[in-house]
């Protein structure tokens, strides 16, 4: 999806004066990428959903207080990061992806799985960042916004968990390239 500034600007405007309209046009373009995120940070279906939710019900209780300045994106990535961290200090999330059993002969799912899991497996401060830029899209500065750090350091993360979930797929990773 193209990111439209004053597209934005425009929805922005809308919801901070009341138009209901607003937030489905607001969560029709952010809705599926912010569950995305949050489903890959959380791993669990009913958490992202959860998360998404209060994301957005978020940006509503806050909609008088928006500014249209180019920040919204991040602004809203942000706010899901933090409801993710919470969620993920809640329940100490120690699960089996929910699509452990494949079909036999299903490369493409297998690894999808395994890229999944290794991805999981990475800390936190290099699995966010491959979220945000690998997966989601966010330029350096945008996800380095996001996690509240310098973008020289985000691409440091980036470097280093692009390399450890390089080093964690090993063999799986071979058989695909």
């Amino acid at each position: 999806m193209e990111h439209d500034p004053s597209g934005e600007k425009r929805l922005l405007d809308a919801l901070s004066s009341g138009d209901p309209a607003a937030i489905a046009a607001i969560y029709q373009l952010y809705g599926e990428r912010i569950f995305r995120y949050t489903y890959r940070m959380l791993n669990n279906r009913t958490d992202a959903e959860d998360a998404t939710a209060e994301t957005f019900l978020r940006v509503i209780r806050r909609s008088r207080d928006l500014r249209a300045d180019g920040a919204f994106r991040t602004w809203l990535f942000r706010i899901a990061r933090n409801l993710c961290i919470d969620k993920l200090r809640q329940h100490q999330l120690m699960e089996l992806p929910l699509d452990a059993t494949v079909g036999s002969g299903e490369e493409r799912t297998a690894l999808r799985i395994a890229v999944r899991e290794a991805l999981n497996a990475l800390p936190k401060d290099y699995r966010e960042p491959l979220i945000l830029c690998d997966l989601e899209d966010l330029s350096a500065r945008q996800a380095a916004d996001v996690l509240g750090i310098s973008v020289p350091a985000l691409k440091s993360r980036l470097y280093r968990g692009r390399r450890a979930l390089k080093d964690r797929l090993g063999a799986a990773m071979e058989k695909a390239l």
